[in-house]
């Protein structure tokens, strides 16, 4: 197959591959390896002018073949075996790893733009550690595109490569030649989309190929127990001594047993791992590890499990991934699928998981901390992959911090901050402690409030309680915030911020289509206390708190006055270690809305004291004038409705009247009805020009922005806007009949506050409208649900009264109504029964008066 035509402008380091072949021969236990770079640019040269192998010399031996320059169709012969060195490569370093790795490398003289290096190597003998079995993954797309690559599995007869393809990955090819299968693949190798800085380690969009001889987890556990059995400790030995001294102490108790020696290996084996050739996956025996009082994750777990060994408690090594606590089981089953191993102990039937590489763990070995692994291999009776539990905390949050900040004259303030860390976060955090001095904790510590507000300077040293047997560490500080008060669109103003929480939320970029990594466990309760300057009332104004609930993180942010006090509180958790790639927009939509809430500020009067709620100028809202105008309209036109058909109207029964004892006067509670119904038309009348309502222009200027909805807010406002205005025109009918004691008036007026309560609700979904994120208790507020207990009680004491039914018993006017002979006859025959006298009896009608 030829080489695919690559697009320069894709390139980036100044050379490309025009080939890359790579043949695994399981027979020969052999990887052959050839390459043609191409070198595009000048720059080039210097990224690609060298040849270079690594390679394990325990186990491996190199062969180099062929180093040849191609330039202008002419082929020059660079090999010089001379020119290599051979240095040693420690690529896990920084994880205090010694892999034993090396590599040859050689600096070519002479490249130039065009040339092409021809490089191809064998490395013979794969480890001997995974017992003459083969896995490994390749992949076929590259961060960017190559010209051609060429994969080749050689199998012999009698050998059962287990293939899985990942991401489109093709199919393979298949030949047998002899008692040798060749399975292999020949294609263009394609750039593949890039991860961002936040997609989790274990997301990978790449094609690629898994090959392994192990067929099921069952025998990559097997595999694991034979290379690391745990052995029995010799009695008399320097390690048999500490386990027996542990024991005594425990009082034969093997729980606090247990508890020791997990505290010994944690805390006085330090991490460090020498993985050369077959200890990249067996462990060093625990005696060693004992006198050398170090080693990496294996030999710390198998030291662990034959201290339990020793005193017939019984375990299992636990294969993790540190990386991949998702998908883990859409992997081929190999030994190389993980990366760390832990250990499981049972004691009293009770299953108990430990990371022995995790120094300085507070708590009972009941409730010590156990990583989120997601899933992971347990080597006894491991016959398939287990989930990890999900940490929970018992404390409600895993961190809490409270902040008060008192004000202070001239633009200062006072904070102390006091942090409580609970159950793994207190682990963290004495870690830190262990490896920082205090004088420099003291000023990171300053440092970070210098960053959030100006001009921080310590008063008083920290302090730190750490209650290791609880797992529980506090930390205290207090500092001068000498310019605390800022200026803010030109008024002052008091400033908070959240940051600890928004320093962990993810800053994706817009269109991200790929899973967003998050912390996990992570959850954290921060209150921040604002004292008012010299302990004076803040004011008053109504609690409002933001909840954002989402499958992967939940938030909430709350604000209240007490007294001299405002408290914010936020509350962040994440559910999970990712936050999936359906929701990311979604994600980058609350992240915008708890950003902003994370940071805000309040306004300061120019006597510097903290003024909220009732002490603020209130923002009157623009209006809509043309829906001004359609409302008194519609006022008008229902008012002039109603008063044309007044007299016509008479009651239907709904409320029974007594027509008996009847009273000429408004008394006892419709007084205070009346005042009720008077106040209800100037507050709507005002509401119009103070308050969010039907006429603002704020609810008709989103119909610019719906889209396809507009159809329906422009319903929903007309609705709106002839309700409210519908309503006021029957409050002000309503007064008049009050004032009238007509007999239509209880029923009218029930069915007015029924109107009362379509508007509360239409008035909340217009709300919901204009301020999509301002909504404190859900649908309604509090004081919306006093409106509607209020609405209530009016109509069941319109409903019971007996003052009511005595009170409004009169009838329409006869005589200013012109009747057709029918309807009045009919009229009369219903009214003038022995039950019903005429209307002349029951005294003057007051428009007659």
């Amino acid at each position: 197959m030829k080489p695919q035509s690559v697009d320069l402008n894709e390139i980036s380091m100044g050379y490309y591959f025009e080939l890359i072949e790579s043949q695994y021969n399981l027979q020969n236990k052999t990887f052959f390896n050839r390459t043609i770079k191409v070198v595009t640019e000048d720059a080039g040269a210097e990224n690609a002018g060298q040849a270079s192998v690594s390679f394990d010399p325990s186990y491996q031996k190199l062969v180099i073949h062929e180093l040849n320059i191609i330039r202008n169709g002419e082929v020059f012969n660079r090999l010089d075996l001379s020119k290599f060195k051979t240095v040693a490569v420690e690529t896990d370093l920084s994880r205090m790893i010694y892999n034993g790795t090396y590599s040859a490398v050689a600096v070519l003289d002479d490249i130039r733009k065009d040339d092409k290096i021809v490089f191809s190597y064998s490395l013979i003998g794969f480890n001997p550690v995974f017992e003459g079995k083969f896995a490994n993954t390749f992949y076929l797309e590259g961060s960017e595109p190559n010209g051609q690559v060429h994969l080749v599995y050689i199998v012999p007869e009698g050998r059962i490569l287990n293939i899985r393809k990942h991401y489109n990955a093709p199919a393979e090819k298949r030949e047998v030649i002899g008692n040798l299968t060749y399975y292999y693949w020949e294609q263009p190798m394609m750039a593949n989309e890039p991860l961002g800085i936040y997609t989790p380690s274990w997301f990978d969009n790449t094609a690629r190929v898994e090959v392994s001889e192990f067929s099921t987890w069952r025998q990559v556990a097997d595999w694991g127990k034979r290379i690391n059995p745990i052995p029995d400790v010799k009695a008399g030995t320097a390690l048999d001594k500490e386990i027996q001294k542990f024991w005594k102490e425990a009082g034969g108790d093997s729980l606090k047993f247990f508890q020791k020696s997990l505290d010994f290996v944690q805390n006085s084996i330090r991490y460090m791992g020498i993985e050369m050739g077959e200890h990249s996956h067996r462990a060093h025996l625990p005696e060693k590890v004992f006198n050398q009082r170090y080693g990496d994750c294996k030999d710390k777990s198998l030291l662990l499990a034959s201290m339990l060994k020793r005193k017939g408690i019984s375990s299992s090594l636990i294969f993790a991934n540190t990386y991949q606590n998702k998908e883990l089981d859409k992997v081929q089953p190999s030994p190389f699928a993980f990366n760390h191993v832990v250990l499981a102990a049972v004691i009293d039937g009770r299953m108990i998981a430990v990371d022995p590489t995790i120094s300085n763990q507070g708590g009972s070995i009941l409730n010590r901390y156990f990583p989120y692994y997601g899933k992971v291999l347990f080597l006894e009776n491991g016959n398939k992959l287990s989930e990890v539990s999900k940490p929970v905390s018992k404390h409600g949050s895993f961190i809490n911090i409270e902040e008060v900040i008192q004000i202070l004259d001239d633009g200062k303030a006072n904070l102390k901050v006091k942090t409580i860390y609970y159950e793994q976060e207190a682990d963290g955090i004495r870690n830190q402690l262990k490896s920082t001095s205090k004088k420099q904790l003291q000023k990171d510590y300053e440092d970070y409030y210098q960053r959030i507000y100006n001009k921080a300077r310590n008063v008083s040293p920290l302090t730190i309680d750490d209650d290791l047997e609880n797992n529980i560490l506090i930390i205290k500080e207090e500092y001068l915030l000498e310019a605390y008060i800022i200026e803010e669109d030109g008024q002052k103003a008091a400033p908070i911020y959240g940051k600890y929480i928004y320093d962990r939320l993810p800053k994706v970029q817009e269109g991200v289509i790929q899973p967003i990594a998050i912390d996990f466990p992570f959850d954290v309760h921060h209150e921040i206390k604002i004292v008012n300057k010299g302990n004076r009332a803040v004011g008053f104004f109504q609690s409002e708190e933001k909840v954002i609930e989402r499958d992967a993180y939940w938030y909430s942010r709350a604000e209240y006055p007490d007294k001299d006090t405002l408290k914010i509180t936020f509350n962040f958790r994440n559910n999970d270690s990712f936050i999936p790639m359906d929701q990311a927009q979604q994600y980058l939509e609350d992240h915008k809305v708890m950003g902003e809430g994370l940071g805000y500020s309040y306004f300061i009067n120019n006597d510097g004291y903290l003024t909220i709620g009732s002490f603020n100028t209130p923002k009157i809202p623009k209006m809509n004038y043309g829906a001004l105008l359609a409302f008194f309209i519609i006022v008008i036109a229902t008012l002039i409705f109603l008063f044309k058909t007044h007299y016509k109207t008479k009651p239907t029964g709904f409320i029974n009247l007594d027509h008996v004892s009847r009273r000429n006067s408004i008394g006892g509670w419709l007084i205070v009805l009346l005042i009720r119904i008077v106040i209800t038309t100037f507050a709507i009348v005002l509401m119009l020009f103070v308050a969010e309502n039907s006429v603002s222009d704020s609810l008709w200027s989103m119909l610019d922005k719906v889209g396809h909805a507009y159809g329906y807010l422009l319903l929903f406002n007309i609705v709106y806007l002839v309700f409210q205005a519908a309503y006021l025109a029957f409050t002000i009918y309503s007064c008049v009949l009050l004032l009238e004691r007509r007999d239509i008036f209880p029923q009218t007026y029930f069915f007015v506050n029924l109107g009362g309560l379509v508007l509360l609700i239409l008035a909340n979904m217009g709300y919901t409208i204009i301020y999509p994120d301002g909504l404190a208790w859900g649908f309604m507020n509090p004081a919306d649900f006093w409106s509607i207990l209020i609405i209530i009680a009016w109509a069941i004491y319109l409903r019971v009264s007996k003052r009511v039914k005595e009170t409004f018993t009169v009838q329409y006017n006869k005589e200013n109504y012109y009747y057709s002979v029918g309807d009045e006859s009919s009229d009369r025959d219903s009214s003038n029964g022995p039950e019903n006298p005429p209307m002349e009896n029951y005294g003057p009608h007051p428009l007659n008066e």
